[in-house]
């Protein structure tokens, strides 16, 4: 079974050997204007949450959740083990809706997530030209 743990700031770098390569991948893959020290700080001063997925203790992948008042931002999500990916995801929903959160909000520049944010009943509301 997959639970979430939240990784308190004293915890955050005996973790950021599995997290910043992750970070790593995103940053890769997609265009981002922040670097996995911004993640770290944020982190550690508790600006935003880092919660690690995990499977008889395994750590399956990672969330970075901004926590803002209108709703909960989607920072980074990255899965370590791509196959677990569907269940990880309905444990994150529930965890979310236990804590009462009522929106989610996320931003990508790749297309593949339109397709994986509508199945998750993610909607677009506006459009972004960068100039």
């Amino acid at each position: 079974m997959i639970e979430i743990r939240n990784i308190q700031p004293q915890e955050l770098k005996a973790w950021w050997p599995f997290v910043k390569p992750g970070l790593d991948t995103i940053l890769r893959k997609s265009p981002e204007d922040w670097i996995p020290e911004d993640v770290y700080a944020q982190c550690f001063c508790k600006n935003s949450l880092l919660w690690i997925f995990f499977e008889d203790n395994k750590p399956l992948g990672f969330v970075v959740l901004v926590v803002r008042p209108e709703a909960v931002h989607v920072w980074c999500l990255w899965a370590a083990v791509k196959n677990r990916f569907v269940e990880g995801t309905k444990v994150f929903w529930k965890t979310l809706e236990e804590a009462n959160i009522k929106k989610v909000t996320f931003e990508s520049h790749r297309k593949g997530w339109d397709k994986i944010a509508r199945q998750h009943g993610f909607s677009p509301r506006s459009w972004v030209k960068e100039l």
